[in-house]
């Protein structure tokens, strides 16, 4: 499900299943996150992929600068700027769950993404995400949804875009 940067060209994030274009809060295309629906949106990261050091850079706006980095996913842990200290992990994905900081012990689960029937099927066939507050199952804690498959630095720019993180 969480390839590379480029795991899917096109991924959506929307407040609920609804999935209404208009109502869009992000997307990320040809690995720039965008606010709303729009290809012409404001651009919140841009993701750099640095193959050699097996790592994502995201920068804010639409830069590919050092100087522009805000977080750096590097083995499904979003760092805060540049850094290679464990004081500078923020979040950490693994296995479908979003967890506060370098930790995977449940009590520390932020967000966890569940595969989801929507109201309406996505036209593109894309599958759906849930996207749920800890570790809950119930829908009055689910936060956005997704449409599509996305890296773990897709999900990280478009949840810090949309504010969630």
């Amino acid at each position: 499900m969480w390839g590379s940067v480029h795991a899917q060209d096109r991924v959506h994030l929307f407040p609920d299943d609804q999935l209404v274009f208009r109502d869009m809060l992000a997307h990320v295309e040809h690995n720039v996150v965008r606010l709303g629906p729009s290809w012409s949106g404001e651009v919140a990261y841009t993701l750099h992929a640095d193959n050699m050091w097996e790592e994502t850079h995201l920068h804010l706006g639409y830069s590919t600068s050092a100087l522009d980095i805000a977080y750096t996913v590097r083995e499904g842990k979003l760092c805060l700027g540049d850094s290679r200290f464990s004081d500078g992990i923020l979040y950490t994905y693994h296995d479908g769950s979003i967890f506060i900081g370098d930790s995977t012990f449940p009590l520390d689960v932020a967000y966890t993404l569940r595969e989801e029937v929507p109201a309406f099927p996505s036209p593109s066939g894309a599958p759906v995400w849930g996207i749920y507050k800890e570790a809950s199952r119930s829908w009055t804690d689910r936060v956005a949804v997704m449409e599509g498959l996305a890296s773990p630095a897709q999900i990280f720019g478009l949840l810090a875009a949309a504010g969630l993180l």
